[in-house]
């Protein structure tokens, strides 16, 4: 778990509101496969620090880790690809409440995984 600094602690244990019938989801778009270092992973922990602290129940997926066939239905195995995560992500999807899609930028477009 990523550590806080001093006012952001203060600001999650000030809080009087209650959270804990939350869920977040964080889906990293990295280019960068597991275990490999991210500075997207980094902005995400940072942001599940503060929702963990806050009650929020939190989970991150890094998209380059499971086999998303690319296109636009929701199986693609239906669609000719042999497999498709999505499925099973779509299922966390929907569950959360919370849903942040974090994404490095250059020249100021989004990673492909993201889209």
């Amino acid at each position: 778990m990523v550590e806080l600094n001093e006012y952001q602690r203060e600001l999650c244990t000030q809080s009087t509101w209650d959270f804990s019938d939350l869920k977040a989801l964080f889906i990293n778009c990295t280019l960068k496969k597991s275990p490999e270092l991210s500075h997207t992973q980094g902005l995400i922990d940072i942001s599940t620090a503060i929702m963990d602290l806050n009650g929020v129940a939190t989970e991150t997926i890094r998209a380059v880790d499971f086999d998303i066939a690319p296109g636009v239905w929701p199986d693609m195995t239906e669609h000719g690809f042999e497999i498709d995560a999505w499925p099973a992500l779509l299922e966390k999807v929907a569950e959360a409440d919370i849903l942040v899609l974090g994404s490095s930028i250059w020249l100021g477009e989004k990673t492909s995984v993201c889209t």
